[in-house]
């Protein structure tokens, strides 16, 4: 069980991870963008219009992506204040099972986190029976 402070940490380790995985989506889509070029064929035309409203859509996901994340920060800068932690003091956490990572904040209140390395996963217990439930349509 982890608590508020962890899990404030955690989500905004989550977060930066989605955002480098939304950000890199966009830049793909701005990437590869079909130009207008003088085509005259409404089906080209059409494509261009999608492909302009996923690269809009993938914005929005930054954008949204960005708001959570600084929100987030301004959270954990205010409990970082709250208990007078000095700037650059490096402050350790775990997603259960998943990762170790540190966080940070600089004297400029802006939050920083890393990954320190992977934890692997808990080994099963051998004393614990895991039922696997089977609807008749799968297969393993």
């Amino acid at each position: 069980m982890t608590g508020e402070f962890t899990d404030w940490c955690s989500h905004y380790y989550q977060l930066t991870t989605l955002l480098a995985v939304h950000d890199e989506h966009l830049k793909n889509l701005l990437d590869n963008a079909p130009p207008y070029s003088g085509q005259s064929s409404l089906s080209d035309l059409d494509a261009i219009i999608s492909h302009n409203r996923e690269v809009h859509a993938a914005k929005a996901k930054v954008d949204k992506t960005v708001k959570e994340l600084i929100a987030t920060g301004q959270t954990i800068l205010k409990i970082m204040q709250y208990f007078e932690i000095p700037p650059r003091t490096m402050l350790t956490g775990e997603i259960p099972g998943e990762l170790e990572y540190e966080i940070w904040a600089n004297e400029n209140d802006q939050v920083f986190i890393g990954k320190i390395r992977d934890l692997q996963p808990p080994v099963p217990n051998p004393n614990v029976i895991e039922i696997k439930c089977w609807n008749g349509n799968e297969r393993d």
